[in-house]
């Protein structure tokens, strides 16, 4: 004989259910992680600076060139010589008796165009610092002449330029020169390290930083070998041999064929 399920016990299974169902929701809720709850806004960004009143914020450099120039100098004065290197290209200058400017050789003649010794100039760029034997050193990045108002900028060689000639037929058009004289200045690289002497007569002598192991000092002789140009310029050569004279030359390099 079957017994059916009076309406009270149907009641009260459905409401156990429902208990169990909300007990569930609840649990899962507590389990949920933090980071999952909604999260506080954002601060407000801090004020910036606010323009005094009526005063506009200065425009930027219009040009590359205004940006430069608005800079402090690194040096002014007159030049004493343009500097050649030992292909002839004029890669510096000289201003005053002790300051030394350099400047990229592939504007040679831009620079040339520009300044003339016994000018005046004003020099933007980056102090090297004071060698032990010289004022000081200035890798340049542009030269004002304060007489016309011309200004060299060093700037990468065009694109369209023609490129340079490979080193082996660059060093083929240079002669076997041999230079000589008291040390006026010693020129030195960006750590201070000598690489080459400037001669009272106006010859330039290169080598590679501190091969030279005799003392190089303003007023010392000098004598050295090597391959180089002379021109209007001057002279300048890369130096093989050095020595205090013509008669002690030694040579810097191991083999030279």
């Amino acid at each position: 004989m079957k017994h059916s399920s009076s309406p009270l016990s149907s009641l009260r299974s459905a409401s156990l259910r429902s208990l169990a169902a909300a007990s569930t929701v609840a649990m899962l809720t507590s389990l949920l992680p933090a980071h999952a709850q909604a999260l506080p806004p954002p601060p407000a960004p801090l004020p910036g600076p606010v323009p005094a009143a009526g005063m506009a914020p200065p425009a930027p450099p219009a040009t590359y060139e205004a940006a430069l120039t608005a800079q402090a100098p690194v040096t002014e004065g007159r030049v004493s010589r343009l500097l050649i290197n030992p292909y002839g290209e004029v890669d510096g200058l000289l201003v005053g008796e002790r300051t030394l400017v350099k400047f990229p050789p592939h504007l040679s003649q831009t620079l040339q165009g520009a300044v003339k010794p016994g000018q005046s100039v004003r020099v933007f760029g980056q102090s090297e610092g004071a060698g032990p034997n010289n004022a000081g050193t200035i890798k340049a990045d542009a030269i004002v002449n304060l007489a016309t108002g011309q200004t060299v900028i060093d700037r990468p060689p065009a694109f369209d330029a023609n490129p340079p000639l490979p080193p082996h037929l660059r060093a083929a058009q240079l002669r076997q020169l041999t230079v000589r004289g008291k040390i006026a200045m010693v020129l030195t690289g960006p750590r201070g390290e000598a690489n080459g002497v400037i001669l009272d007569d106006g010859s330039i002598a290169r080598f590679a930083p501190d091969s030279v192991r005799m003392p190089l000092e303003p007023g010392a002789s000098f004598a050295a070998n090597g391959l180089g140009t002379r021109n209007s310029m001057g002279t300048a050569i890369e130096a093989i041999d050095v020595g205090a004279s013509a008669d002690s030359l030694q040579p810097l390099y191991s083999r030279v064929r």
